[in-house]
């Protein structure tokens, strides 16, 4: 085995413009294709991890509270295919002053509920405290991170004369509010509707959630289901901007690894071809065919393993700001976004110097088969047959 090293390490040094080359397009190639893997996980399970921390709700579902009774929303909880449910909760709509907090003013849905638990939606506190006194409020927040303790204190005044004081901000993966308070300060806020959040056994596709909401609702009035929101909505739009770069991402990470396979077949057929004499002098000395063959694919491999382990060093430096613009303006709650996942990499590392092996290993059997005599002959002993002209002329060239 030390022979097969000392004679893939002097080939190396003597191609060294093809091993920088291949190093060069191996590199590249990994930093690529890592990245789009690491769009593609960042796309899906960041949300779908966080979610599931939160039992965030399949669907949200908004009904009239004057034509359906809290004992009928109750019973929607006990129907078939329901895996967990949470409400009714009141749900009232307050109109909020231009500039308030963070925003430019409009509506407000607030929600009331008794505490951030419960089997659906569970509500990751961030500052402050659960609003459980009247006159106080929790605002949600969707962005990463956190907004700090100096906006706690503010006063909201409603139209309807209520002061609201922020005590706490929180964020919601099912976003199934903008705000929440109290069960008893929303009844003051007189809420013209009710809030039910509801996990499903089948909930994989938008047809699974609009039958399992179809069964759950069966023998409610008609038209007390004024509104819905499904997870899948919420993981589109999470997803949005990210699916927009993945195309080009992809693209450009196939083009990569064609392109490596082609430049590494092209050297290893090349340096076969030219170094016939090599391979016969290799045989004489003793070497066996599967020696010889292991003499090119080391020679490959050293390379393709350097530039390979490059890729994937650069390919996580770069992930965390390039996911960062991808995800920018997007609510992403507790997502976590920027950690490229461990199998990315080791996908990467294992399965680029494995493609450059497989397409270095067909030319090599050329070389596998050579017998030593012919090899020393075809090497030095001008070639016999067709193309003697174009031989002879290339010969008066000054081209190696």
């Amino acid at each position: 085995m030390s022979a097969v090293w000392r004679a893939s390490r002097a080939a190396v040094k003597r191609r060294r413009l093809q091993t920088f080359v291949i190093g060069l397009v191996v590199l590249c190639s990994t930093t690529t294709v890592l990245l789009a893997l690491a769009l593609l996980g960042a796309a899906s399970d960041p949300f779908d991890k966080a979610y599931a921390a939160q039992h965030g709700a399949h669907t949200v579902a908004t009904f009239d509270a004057t034509k359906v009774s809290r004992e009928q929303l109750a019973r929607t909880a006990r129907q078939p295919g329901m895996e967990a449910a949470a409400g009714p909760f009141g749900q009232a709509v307050v109109d909020i002053p231009k500039d308030w907090l963070w925003m430019a003013g409009g509506t407000l849905t607030v929600v009331g509920r008794s505490d951030p638990a419960g089997p659906v939606d569970r509500i990751e506190l961030l500052e402050g405290h659960w609003a459980t006194a009247p006159g106080e409020i929790v605002v949600n927040w969707s962005a990463q991170g956190s907004p700090g303790t100096a906006l706690l204190g503010t006063e909201l005044k409603t139209p309807g004369g209520t002061t609201l004081t922020v005590v706490g901000f929180a964020t919601s993966m099912s976003k199934s509010a903008s705000a929440w308070v109290s069960p008893e300060q929303v009844e003051a806020l007189h809420p013209a509707s009710a809030q039910m959040l509801y996990r499903f056994t089948d909930a994989s596709t938008q047809s699974q959630l609009t039958a399992s909401l179809a069964r759950a609702t069966t023998g409610l009035p008609k038209g007390s289901l004024t509104g819905t929101q499904t997870y899948l909505t919420l993981k589109d739009a999470f997803s949005a901007l990210a699916d927009s770069y993945l195309p080009f991402m992809t693209l450009f990470g196939i083009l990569g690894l064609l392109v490596s396979t082609l430049i590494v077949g092209n050297v290893v057929s090349g340096a076969v071809v030219s170094g016939f004499r090599h391979i016969g002098v290799l045989k004489a000395l003793g070497f066996t065919p599967n020696q010889v063959v292991a003499v090119y694919l080391t020679m490959l491999s050293v390379p393709a393993v350097a530039g390979c382990v490059l890729g994937t060093l650069a390919g996580n430096a770069l992930a965390r700001p390039i996911l960062k613009v991808a995800f920018t303006g997007i609510d992403v709650g507790r997502a976590s976004i920027g950690d490229v996942s461990p199998w990315v990499s080791v996908a990467c590392l294992v399965g680029m110097p494995a493609l450059v092996v497989l397409a270095a290993l067909v030319p090599a059997l050329r070389a596998h088969r050579l017998p030593a005599a012919r090899a020393i002959s075809a090497g030095g002993a001008p070639l016999t047959g067709r193309g003697l002209r174009v031989q002879r002329v290339l010969g008066a060239t000054r081209l190696p």
